[in-house]
């Protein structure tokens, strides 16, 4: 156990170090912030009124449909075929540490900057709503965080997915074109195919919606989440088998 909390933080130690962490991180401190600045300057010239208020709402819903998933690709890239390309993840496995917990140790990381993005995110745009005219929360505080929480699940999930592509590709670069790929297609497949939703894991980004107020059933929202859970079961396992069967 010791060796896989060990990796677990060298891996997001490692993850912090990469460029592209920080202007993700900082992008989430950016961006609430400048919405709530120009939500501000429409508000004075009287267009719209209020809308202080549902910042935190309208920024996870930015976010989780393109930010965070953005960030998910490139970081399972970066942590898998990333390291494959330049030689270092064989430095992982001269330590006493087993593929599994190599493995499992990188998914953690990328959970926990999940969690630390999600957290970031409403921590900003709480205060920037705050500050903005017609401030205050239009729904409740618990609303909010809960809205928040359940936006981890799908997003882990989708984490998930993209390590397993990653373990496909012996290059950052490929396996980060083909998330993004796969992703734009099945956002854009449920237009046509309408029935492709319900299966599609890539459907229940905004999940999180459903936990706002009464908005569902206890049923449906247990049926979601066995759904989302046993993707990122089939995903996890997927990888996993392929990053102990790949030739390092």
């Amino acid at each position: 156990m010791y060796s896989l909390y060990a990796n677990v933080m060298n891996e997001t130690e490692k993850m912090w170090k990469r460029r592209r962490t920080i202007v993700f991180l900082m992008l989430t401190l950016l961006i609430p912030v400048l919405s709530a600045v120009m939500l501000s300057s429409v508000q004075n010239a009287g267009v719209f009124g209020g809308l202080g208020g549902s910042l935190p709402m309208l920024m996870l819903s930015l976010f989780t449909v393109s930010l965070l998933p953005l960030f998910l690709f490139i970081t399972a890239a970066d942590s898998f075929s990333g390291e494959e390309a330049a030689r270092t993840m064989k430095l992982i496995l001269v330590r006493p540490i087993t593929r599994a917990k190599a493995f499992s140790s990188k998914v953690l990381a990328m959970a926990f900057y999940i969690g630390v993005q999600l957290a970031t995110l409403w921590l900003v745009s709480v205060l920037a709503g705050w500050f903005a005219p017609g401030g205050g929360m239009t729904g409740s505080l618990a609303d909010s965080i809960k809205a928040y929480a359940a936006a981890f699940v799908p997003m882990f999930a989708i984490g998930l997915i993209a390590a397993f592509i990653a373990q496909c590709f012996g290059s950052s670069s490929g396996a980060m074109a083909l998330t993004i790929c796969i992703y734009a297609a099945a956002k854009v497949l449920p237009f046509f195919f309408p029935f492709l939703s319900v299966w599609s894991v890539f459907s229940y980004t905004n999940w999180y919606v459903l936990w706002i107020g009464k908005a569902a059933s206890v049923s449906k929202l247990f049926n979601t989440f066995v759904l989302l859970f046993s993707y990122s079961i089939m995903a996890y396992t997927g990888g996993w088998l392929l990053f102990e069967r790949k030739q390092l």
